[in-house]
């Protein structure tokens, strides 16, 4: 009967947390005068890229793709570069897993999408997507963390646990969030006076321990859902999209969880922001055709690389966690394909190890004199 007893405090646990996104939704309510395209006005938010029918590329037709989910096996983890993460002057990226990014700028450490947790749910010991390889680099062996990115609050992407560890380890640490989140990082013990909490569009000058080191957080579009709860209410309760981060006179965009919609939204986030130097960008979780409502195929990804003109992307949300139909190793080959077929240099899109410190930019004495 444990079976049983397990699956009902399940049931138990899936109530408690649709109770909670209701009562997140009615504490963040909106004036309904002049609402924004994407609000609703019920609360809740909508994409609104819809000139034309959602683009669809799962580069493999829907008969050819396994009935089975996903099969992982561990990916190889690399050591080494740390000595990059100590150098003051240098800014790097490294994977931890996912859609988990360490970003570091110079001195300030960034973590995006941080799920350092066995399974991505609310249930750990038994319930949801398990992961096929171990973090990358482990939360204790990163560098002081100052600011944590959340594009939206699927589990993969909002985890309750890694949360916690990453305030309890660096109790100054700041999160940047989409409207509404902040309720949840509330409810977990997050102070309110930490919460940098924005809508699409709106920015933000991210103050960091002196006045020459300034990053300007920008919340962008993505095309996308939200839902965190059992409930058909929590269905788009909060709002999803990605970030801009702009420092001394550079550009990187974690786009986060993102399907191509009519691809408007990238067109205009293109037109506001590139040339981009470093992307982010999403391969996995596309197959069969209809997961391309809430994800970008590979191919997709590469357009999306040159739309932004960026300099330097990297791949993510791919060989982690098992949600779809796709084989493990279709986002890394499709992607190598579309590199081909859109003649992009091969080094210019890259799939960085797990656990990998890639070094993205090095600043001169003289750059550093003259930032802003």
């Amino acid at each position: 009967m444990l079976w049983l007893q397990k699956f009902l405090l399940f049931l138990l646990l899936i109530l408690m947390s649709g109770i909670l996104s209701c009562a997140e939704k009615s504490a963040g309510e909106v004036s309904l005068e002049n609402l924004p395209l994407h609000h609703l006005p019920d609360g809740h938010f909508r994409n609104t890229d819809t000139l034309t029918e959602p683009i669809r590329d799962t580069m493999e037709v829907d008969s050819l793709v396994p009935t089975e989910r996903t099969q992982l096996r561990p990916l190889p983890i690399f050591r080494g570069g740390e000595e990059i993460w100590a150098d003051s002057s240098a800014s790097s990226v490294t994977w931890i897993g996912h859609s988990t990014y360490c970003i570091k700028l110079k001195k300030l450490s960034i973590l995006a999408n941080p799920i350092f947790s066995e399974r991505a749910s609310p249930v750990q010991f038994f319930f949801g997507p398990k992961r096929g390889s171990p973090p990358g680099r482990a939360l204790d062996s990163l560098p002081n963390v100052d600011l944590v990115l959340i594009s939206h609050d699927h589990y993969d992407h909002l985890d309750r646990g890694s949360i916690k560890d990453i305030y309890k380890k660096w109790p100054a640490c700041y999160f940047a969030v989409p409207l509404k989140v902040a309720a949840i990082l509330e409810d977990w013990g997050i102070p309110k006076s930490q919460i940098i909490e924005l809508d699409w569009w709106e920015s933000r000058i991210f103050s960091w321990k002196n006045l020459q080191d300034k990053l300007t957080l920008t919340f962008v579009p993505a095309h996308h859902t939200s839902r965190r709860g059992a409930f058909k209410s929590s269905r788009n309760a909060t709002l999803w999209g990605g970030w801009m981060l702009e420092f001394e006179k550079k550009k990187l965009w974690f786009a986060g969880d993102i399907a191509m919609g009519d691809g408007s939204y990238y067109k205009e986030i293109a037109k506001k922001f590139a040339p981009v130097d470093v992307a982010f960008l999403p391969i996995g979780s596309y197959k069969p055709s209809r997961y391309t409502r809430v994800h970008v195929s590979p191919r997709q990804a590469a357009q999306l690389h040159q739309l932004v003109q960026s300099k330097k992307s990297f791949a993510m949300h791919w060989g982690t966690f098992s949600m779809v139909y796709e084989r493990m190793d279709d986002p890394p080959k499709d992607l190598a394909r579309a590199k081909k077929e859109l003649q992009i240099p091969e080094n210019d899109f890259i799939i960085p190890g797990l656990g990998e410190i890639v070094q993205i930019f090095v600043y001169s004495n003289l750059e550093q004199k003259n930032a802003p």
